[in-house]
């Protein structure tokens, strides 16, 4: 099966941090899980929206996630070339998972250094609430990575975006209602004023079947 996105190529990093995009899908309504928070979503959308997701994690440096998508994706797993790091509070990860297991030299936890077993790679986020700024200036800096693609969940997305540090969206649309008033959504956090509302142009929007492929880039008058 084939994804959308073929020969994908993102544009030059900025100079203090990767280029970074997110990449999710979500309903007609705007949700991003069919059951509960940290339950799996391999059902939302299609086998070409599968292969899109694949697609543009090849055309990135690294992959970041949030605990609760680690949590929710049993079996989940990354091509070996591609680092990965999972943002967590509370170090809940299962440490044994092929997240970490596959290529643990390609792994980190970006959280606090005392919730992490000694053997897992850390960027210590210890008596602070992640600054994303300074964790993606290291990841830069240190780890060589000049993009990076963000896969949820909801508040990791909010908090990038709060901080402004995200150049493109991705979003398949998939032809599904879930509905719920506390269900996740693309971005959750706090919301913005009225005067902070950030603002997007549309790159590419490509109808398969029933699903809709969106990708979004930063407005350069925003």
């Amino acid at each position: 099966m084939d994804g959308v996105y073929p020969g994908l190529r993102f544009a030059d990093a900025p100079a203090d941090r990767p280029y970074v995009v997110i990449n999710m899908v979500a309903t007609i309504d705007g949700k991003t899980v069919t059951g509960g928070r940290d339950e799996a979503v391999a059902d939302l959308g299609s086998d070409v929206d599968h292969a899109t997701m694949r697609q543009i994690e090849a055309a990135a440096d690294a992959v970041l996630i949030g605990a609760g998508s680690l949590r929710a994706t049993k079996g989940l797993w990354y091509p070996a070339r591609l680092k990965r790091y999972v943002a967590t509070r509370g170090g809940d990860l299962d440490y044994g998972s092929r997240f970490f297991t596959d290529a643990p030299g390609s792994a980190w936890v970006v959280g606090p250094r005392d919730s992490v077993p000694n053997q897992v790679q850390c960027l210590d986020t210890t008596g602070q609430e992640t600054c994303w700024s300074n964790a993606l200036r290291t990841i830069r800096r240190e780890h060589g990575v000049m993009s990076i693609v963000v896969e949820g969940g909801s508040e990791l997305n909010a908090a990038l975006l709060h901080e402004n540090l995200v150049d493109e969206l991705f979003l398949t649309l998939a032809p599904k209602i879930k509905l719920g008033r506390s269900t996740p959504t693309y971005a959750g956090g706090d919301p913005l004023s009225r005067e902070q509302v950030q603002r997007y142009r549309l790159v590419s929007c490509l109808p398969v079947q029933d699903e809709v492929f969106l990708r979004y880039a930063q407005r350069g008058d925003a």
